[in-house]
C-alpha cells in the first residue's frame, strides 16, 4: 500500500478510499456526489476499469481500478470529481484515507 501515486509509473493501479462523514446525512450527500462521479466514469473514462461505492452509516468506501497513472490523472480533472473534492472538505470528519495498490 502507498499513499503516493508517483510510486506507480506504469501498469494497473488499484485505489481504495475511505471517507468518514460528519453524519449519516453528510455521508448520504457525499454518496450522491460520488455517484455523479461514477456516472461520469461510465460515460467518459474508459481507462477506469472499476468504480464501486459502499456505505455503512457515516462511512463510505470507494474501490477503483485504473489502467495506469494517466487514467487517474484524467479522472481527477472531471468536474464531477472536483465537486466531490470540494464538498468533502466540509462534509467529512477527517481527510479521506486514500491508498494505492499494484495488482499482482
Amino acid at each position: 500500500m502507498s499513499q503516493d501515486l508517483s510510486q506507480f509509473p506504469s501498469g494497473k493501479i488499484i485505489l481504495n478510499a475511505h471517507i468518514e462523514a460528519v453524519s449519516v446525512n453528510a455521508a448520504d450527500q457525499l454518496a450522491q456526489l460520488i455517484l455523479a462521479v461514477k456516472k461520469n466514469v461510465e460515460e467518459a473514462e474508459p481507462d477506469c476499469l472499476t468504480y464501486r461505492l459502499s456505505q455503512f452509516e457515516n462511512k463510505l468506501m470507494v474501490f477503483e481500478e485504473y489502467k495506469d497513472q494517466k487514467a487517474i490523472e484524467l479522472h481527477r480533472e472531471s468536474e464531477a470529481y472536483k465537486a466531490f473534492r470540494e464538498a468533502v472538505k466540509t462534509l467529512s470528519a477527517k481527510p479521506p484515507h486514500i491508498a494505492f495498490y499494484r495488482e499482482l
